[in-house]
């Protein structure tokens, strides 16, 4: 959530507070508009904004957990023969 302003932090840490609760979506607009919290904006929350909120945040956090790995320096001799004369298989 590095690149993500205070405000925007502060709602996905909420709707994700809510949702372990066992909130549904409907339900944390109700709460978030009864506390007065808006979007970034300054819009009333409804459901399918904090739906598609929350699912590029779970998008964003998961492209930037993944690691790209690489081998380097490996060779394999395809037709190396071993002491009895036969070949190795891989």
């Amino acid at each position: 959530m590095d690149s993500y302003g205070e405000y925007s932090k502060f709602i996905i840490s909420e709707v994700s507070r809510l949702r372990e609760k066992g909130y549904t979506y409907a339900e944390i607009v109700s709460n978030l508009k009864d506390r007065g919290i808006r979007s970034r904006q300054n819009k009333e929350f409804y459901k399918n904004l904090l739906v598609n909120m929350m699912y590029k945040h779970r998008k964003k956090k998961s492209r930037e957990s993944n690691k790209i790995y690489t081998i380097k320096n490996i060779r394999i001799d395809v037709n190396k023969v071993n002491k009895d004369k036969k070949y190795l298989r891989f």
